[in-house]
């Protein structure tokens, strides 16, 4: 029986475990593009994270302003929300989040870090500066304006007026202690240009958008996954 040497051995082994520098060459080729293709896919969960992270903290703002009139209801001052017009909505937060950088006056955005929230309390109004605004848009005009940052106020807001938005609750002056508004009524005190008799319905008190926007998701696509708008 014929027998191999170390040495031969070793080569068959090598024959057998090793990569011909085509095989290399291939693998290389297949990594690099597996990894274009994956850079593509995920490029867009910043965008995605900002968007997520910007609409959490609308949510508990505009809790927090719900929470504020729900409570001038229960106490039957209403009038006194009309104080807030305006006002500073984190003053009503009970801790602001992290990227809250405090009230300016006349503030130069460019100036500003992104992913930031600041108020201008020249004009009262919460802005967001947006670090990805590829998918954040005006709805003004015909929809294509890109922003680069996004204006919420305070306001009070009754039916005949027309909001950016459908907000508020559509509750019927009067109905509730305290619901009607003095700055409706007349010189001589007559009620009857009260909310109440004018049959006006209070919407409420509510976070209301600057400019319109939307915040479009980025389209992610994931093999087998079914992302839901």
């Amino acid at each position: 029986m014929k027998t191999l040497t170390h040495t031969q051995e070793m080569k068959a082994l090598g024959r057998n475990e090793g990569f011909t520098l085509f095989e290399l060459v291939a693998f290389i080729l297949i990594v690099a593009i597996v990894f274009s293709v994956s850079m593509r896919r995920f490029q867009d969960f910043p965008g995605e994270a900002e968007r997520a992270n910007f609409l959490a903290i609308t949510t508990q703002i505009k809790a927090a302003v719900t929470i504020q009139m729900m409570s001038a209801i229960a106490s039957g001052k209403w009038e006194e929300t009309r104080r807030l017009e305006n006002t500073n909505p984190m003053d009503l937060m009970l801790e602001t989040p992290s990227n809250y950088a405090g009230e300016f006056d006349l503030i130069d955005e460019i100036g500003m870090p992104k992913r930031t929230w600041y108020f201008d309390s020249y004009n009262g109004h919460l802005v967001y500066l947006a670090s990805d605004n590829s998918h954040l848009f005006s709805k003004l005009g015909d929809g294509t304006s890109t922003l680069n940052s996004v204006r919420f106020r305070i306001a009070v807001r009754y039916d005949d007026e027309k909001p950016s938005e459908e907000q508020g609750l559509g509750i019927d002056a009067g109905t509730v202690t305290g619901l009607n508004d003095p700055s409706l009524r007349t010189s001589g005190g007559n009620e009857s240009g009260s909310a109440a008799s004018s049959g006006r319905k209070w919407q409420g008190l509510v976070l209301e958008e600057v400019t319109p926007f939307r915040w479009d998701r980025a389209g992610l696509s994931l093999p087998g996954v079914e992302i839901s708008e």
